[in-house]
């Protein structure tokens, strides 16, 4: 390991400003997370910027690149921590997971997997995708859209991630069912987000982030 590696590596202890990079594969995500993450970093001295992308393959391609600008900030001494989100879709979980955290490694920064107690780069897989968080939520969805089916479908009802087929499908048909015709996921995101509560949703997956965005703002 270089020198410059070992220094982007080691823990940050200034007391200036955390800067908080949040990367998203599109603008929904964008909408969703902006007032959830507000609500995680309230009373401290983070400043948040969420940064969104082209889809999952646009993000995947720049990642590197973004991860190795990252060091570089930190090794000039900026407070500087990283989360990235993006969905599983078909991919396989952990096969997807490991090849993030590489990408940290190769850019000398810590990941979670690499040190749960100090670390400078969170990476987290929404499964299957965002709107699987909502049906988590389902007090949030009727809190964005008042026609909104009292019951969500079954499928949902328990553990939203182990749902099978296309969650933004579902959503939109439940939606649709009550003839709520708005098809825009940043539209989803900007109705939903605001009423996401930080705890108690039902997906694993959004728990995990919740999870990991208190730990990396205390690592």
């Amino acid at each position: 390991m270089s020198r410059g590696t070992k220094r982007a590596t080691q823990k940050n202890t200034n007391k200036g400003p955390i800067y908080l990079e949040v990367l998203v594969e599109e603008e929904s995500a964008c909408e969703a997370l902006r007032p959830l993450l507000q609500k995680l970093t309230e009373s401290t001295r983070t400043k948040v910027g969420i940064r969104q992308f082209r889809g999952k393959p646009d993000l995947l391609k720049k990642l590197p690149a973004r991860l190795k600008g990252y060091a570089a900030s930190r090794r000039r001494g900026e407070d500087i921590r990283i989360v990235v989100l993006m969905d599983r879709d078909d991919d396989d979980c952990f096969s997807l997971k490991k090849r993030l955290d590489r990408f940290a490694a190769e850019a000398g920064l810590v990941s979670r997997s690499q040190n749960q107690k100090s670390f400078h780069v969170l990476n987290r897989i929404a499964i299957r995708e965002l709107e699987a968080w909502y049906f988590g939520d389902w007090a949030a969805v009727r809190a964005g859209f008042p026609k909104a089916p009292k019951v969500i479908p079954r499928a949902y009802r328990g553990n939203p991630d182990a749902a099978n087929g296309k969650c933004s499908d579902a959503f939109e048909s439940s939606l649709r069912s009550e003839g709520i015709r708005i098809s825009s996921k940043p539209e989803w995101g900007r109705r939903i987000g605001p009423h996401l509560s930080v705890d108690g949703n039902k997906s694993p997956s959004f728990a995990a982030f919740v999870t990991g965005v208190r730990e990396i703002l205390n690592s």
